[in-house]
């Protein structure tokens, strides 16, 4: 825990544009990021954004679409917090938290009731309509918490669904169309996910009369209010959700969103950069 001393001095860094770490408002912390680490999944990301860290992977299994999108697939998410990165992961706090962080991940990627909103074309999982299709499980570990948990989550979800490879099936339909098709799953001729779509979320938090991202964790305890926005590589939002102890002015709002699009596209590329040559290393 910081003392009322300390918070102070950070409260008055974020008015002269001078972070603890050296940081402009506008500027996140460095990104490791590690991809196929996890063998047994169909794909795999490691993230660490300062001192936070967290492990994301995702298994693609075949079910059944929901009656009212039968010609989509799905995507689930699941978050657990290690309670070893952070004392107040322990018990229910651990759980509500993980809970909060799935729903996050869960509505920036929102794809509406065609299956072609915001993230994954989930019609583009469809085998059988009505029958079969691709279920993406994706499934989060904080490893350490250093603040800023779901922006992290976020930018390494969509690393490791960019990892993800989808087999390829043939259907053999039955002669009674009652009876279930004969499937042959190919994963020797998987395909990669499309991810082009999928969005980051930054959020975007004010500290005093300040707007600044990627707070750490001492920062985020100066924080009164922020705005968790997901927006993609065009800069479109897709999602915006209001968190803290106090309420935001209306025009705040806009400023925080356009700071979001503004930074959500440059993120995106650097990440897609990173991927783009981990790819042709090996291949």
């Amino acid at each position: 825990m910081c003392s009322q001393e300390e918070l102070v001095h950070i409260q008055n860094g974020f008015l002269h544009d001078v972070r603890s770490d050296g940081r402009g408002t506008e500027e996140l912390r460095s990104i490791v990021l590690e991809t196929g680490q996890l063998v047994q999944a169909s794909g795999s990301a490691r993230l660490k954004l300062g001192l936070t860290d967290v492990l994301v992977a995702v298994k693609v299994e075949l079910g059944t679409p929901s009656p009212d999108r039968p010609d989509c697939g799905n995507i689930f998410f699941a978050v657990e917090c290690s309670p070893c990165a952070n004392p107040q992961f322990q018990g229910r706090g651990g759980d509500e938290l993980s809970a909060e962080y799935a729903k996050g991940l869960e509505r920036s990627m929102y794809a509406g009731l065609t299956g072609r909103g915001n993230g994954v074309d989930l019609t583009a999982l469809c085998v059988t309509s009505g029958k079969i299709c691709w279920m993406l499980y994706v499934d989060a570990l904080v490893l350490n918490m250093d603040g800023n948990i779901l922006d992290a989550l976020s930018i390494a979800s969509r690393a490791a669904l960019a990892d993800t490879s989808i087999p390829t099936v043939e259907v053999q339909t039955a002669e009674d169309p009652s009876d279930e098709p004969e499937l042959e799953v190919l994963d020797d001729n998987a395909v990669k996910l499309d991810t082009s779509n999928v969005p980051i979320i930054l959020t975007i938090s004010q500290v005093g009369t300040v707007l600044a991202v990627d707070l750490t964790a001492e920062e985020e305890l100066c924080s009164t209010s922020s705005l968790q926005v997901a927006v993609n590589n065009k800069g479109r939002l897709c999602s915006a959700t209001q968190r803290g102890s106090s309420g935001i002015n209306p025009g705040m709002i806009q400023e925080m969103a356009s700071k979001a699009q503004a930074l959500g596209p440059e993120v995106i590329a650097v990440l897609d950069s990173f991927l783009r040559s981990s790819k042709m290393a090996t291949d």
